[in-house]
């Protein structure tokens, strides 16, 4: 048994290696001449976090930070040159300025006193990338970026966990059901909320709203219009695609009337952003 785990957890390993020892530059840019990837730096996850920092643009000093969620890619590219031909810092960081600035995208921080990091956002293929370069100072160079997305949720709500909440509360709040971004379109891994919900609601004859909610980012009329049309898009789902009685559901969006957090934070933002069935 203990041969059988071994060999187990020694062939993880070998994959895991053999997938760093693949790659030879980060997806968003080429790798610098004379460079080549730290195969142990090699750092990629289905859902991390970065902390990006913004210049506050009314005062020079001053800076702020939010935390961009999403898919990670992080990597460290050493020089294979001699001492004496690295190239410093500012080279480096040039050089993804302008990359970064060709491909349309933008910096947001430069740290101008120690001038060994900036800060890029990216929209690219329909995605915004959140980017990290950093230099060391003695001629290697590490790329951090997050691809911007909600986390994937795994651990979904049973049936009998909707009726509790149903039944002591009134209503559940849903944040397994993913948008587009600024849209009301339902994204392919809502689908097991989705089953919950209506497992739920054709087990159980009551009458349901579907309320959308938002925070309040952009103005208070958009953001009614869209949960009212992500409340629409999620009862129109769960009637065609998991025959759910029409009756059963009745669609209402509040926009960013209620909070359940400050959305003075992006992990209070995330946390307003939801659906809720609250019964009639």
């Amino acid at each position: 048994m203990k041969q059988s785990l071994l060999l187990f957890l020694l062939t993880l390993f070998l994959c895991k290696l053999n997938a760093q020892n693949s790659v030879t530059s980060h997806s968003l840019f080429t790798t610098l001449p004379n460079y080549e990837v730290d195969k142990y730096s090699v750092e990629q996850k289905e859902f991390d976090q970065l902390k990006v920092i913004f210049a506050d643009k009314t005062k020079a000093d001053k800076v702020r930070y939010e935390d961009k969620e999403g898919a990670l890619e992080k990597m460290t590219f050493k020089w294979l040159g001699t001492w004496d031909a690295k190239p410093g810092n500012l080279q480096i960081l040039n050089n993804f300025k302008n990359a970064v600035k060709q491909k349309g995208g933008e910096q947001v921080y430069y740290d101008d006193f120690y001038k060994d990091k900036v800060y890029f956002k990216l929209k690219q293929g329909g995605n915004t990338y959140w980017i990290l370069v950093t230099a060391d100072g003695i001629g290697n160079y590490t790329i951090t970026s997050v691809k911007e997305q909600a986390m994937k949720q795994d651990v979904v709500m049973t049936i009998d966990d909707i009726k509790n909440s149903l039944d002591a509360e009134g209503k559940v709040l849903f944040y397994g059901i993913y948008f587009d971004t600024d849209k009301a379109t339902i994204k392919p891994e809502s689908a097991e909320t989705l089953k919950a919900i209506a497992g739920y609601l054709k087990a159980n004859p009551v009458n349901v709203f579907i309320v959308g909610h938002t925070d309040n980012t952009g103005s208070f009329d958009h953001n009614l219009a869209l949960s009212k049309e992500r409340a629409a898009s999620v009862a129109n789902e769960l009637t065609t695609k998991y025959a759910v009685n029409k009756a059963q559901v009745t669609a209402q969006g509040v926009g960013s009337l209620s909070p359940v957090a400050s959305n003075k934070s992006e992990e209070g933002k995330s946390k307003n952003r939801r659906v809720e069935i609250v019964l009639k």
